[in-house]
């Protein structure tokens, strides 16, 4: 499995082909019945993981840890990326200990819509490993109506030249498209943060 260098983390990645849902505007779901996807399951310094009852559980130990998907999405299309995640535990501070969907990786350039326990999300755009080395896109960081105890769902929509970014389907942020750095997108949690993911789907629109 190769490693993938990552904001404040270790971003495992694997290969993804072709379709895992009937409908033809799906490329790509996993609702973690079993480990088709090949996640990192594992108990070290970096990470506790594991799936369990439909549920992918993600533990980082020390720094931010996160797992990625190669997936290769026409941009020209209109597309979602929808992920239901629950913030099991740890510190809610958004600002030292957020967790994210990241998506249009490659190496340490990426997207991330972030979150935490205490409602505060945002979108940011990192270049690098550590937290100075992303900016964080103006009038992105609000506070939100997430349900901290409980599963909420994230999505980002492209639709024509625009990302729309919500949570639990009210509106947080738009912004103009911007092309992919690269094709690795998935979640990550924050520094000694577990997190429950529900499933992770990616479609055409």
């Amino acid at each position: 499995m190769k490693i993938v260098p990552a904001l404040i983390a270790l971003f495992t990645t694997t290969t993804c082909l072709g379709q895992t849902d009937s409908a033809a505007s799906v490329l790509f779901f996993d609702n973690f019945d079993n480990n088709k996807n090949n996640w990192t399951e594992a108990d070290n310094k970096n990470v506790r993981s594991k799936i369990e009852g439909g549920i992918y559980y993600l533990t980082s130990t020390g720094h931010a840890y996160g797992e990625a998907q190669e997936l290769n999405i026409d941009t020209k299309r209109n597309f979602e990326i929808e992920c239901r995640i629950k913030i099991v535990s740890g510190n809610t501070e958004h600002k030292d200990y957020y967790s994210m969907l990241f998506w249009g990786r490659e190496a340490m350039n990426g997207y991330y819509f972030t979150f935490a326990g205490d409602g505060f999300a945002s979108v940011q755009l990192c270049t690098g490993k550590n937290q100075n080395s992303c900016v964080t896109k103006k009038g992105s960081y609000q506070k939100t109506m997430l349900a901290p105890d409980d599963f909420n769902v994230y999505k980002i929509r492209k639709t024509g030249n625009t990302y729309a970014f919500l949570i639990n389907e009210e509106l947080l942020y738009t912004m103009p498209f911007t092309p992919f750095y690269g094709n690795l997108l998935g979640f990550g949690a924050g520094r000694k943060v577990t997190l429950a993911i529900d499933y992770l789907k990616v479609r055409y629109l």
